[in-house]
């Protein structure tokens, strides 16, 4: 049961990586690697591809981009929703915390895969 939980954890860490990766590439293409190179200096994130407080994240990306970095953080969302195969999300609300915006579109996906996996029976 732990190997389980290990793995999707390290799965779903990966997969918010790719996004935030992705949606920091609406500012250009070659500025994840700048953003992700003050982030891990200042401590908001340990590396790249291992972004686990994602309070601190958007914390990082707030003093670098301002209210700007919600922005960022809406197209980050918008990513995640397409890499789960999940409908984009668009009652994200002007004021909105990205960390739990996240666990929302995760915990809308495993609705998702519960009730497909129960269509099919």
């Amino acid at each position: 049961m732990q190997e389980m939980k290990l793995k999707h954890f390290h799965e779903k860490n990966t997969i918010i990586a790719e996004a935030i990766n992705e949606g920091l590439s609406i500012i250009c293409s070659s500025a994840a690697p700048s953003v992700f190179f003050f982030l891990e200096n200042n401590g908001s994130i340990k590396s790249k591809s291992s972004i686990q407080n994602l309070e601190s994240f958007s914390e990082g990306l707030e003093s670098i981009f301002g209210y700007g970095s919600k922005v960022i953080e809406k197209q980050i969302l918008k990513i995640l929703c397409i890499k789960l195969q999940l409908p984009e999300r668009t009652e994200i609300p002007d004021k909105f915390e990205f960390a739990k915006e996240v666990g929302k579109i995760f915990k809308l996906c495993k609705v998702n895969r519960l009730e497909n996996r129960r269509g099919r029976t």
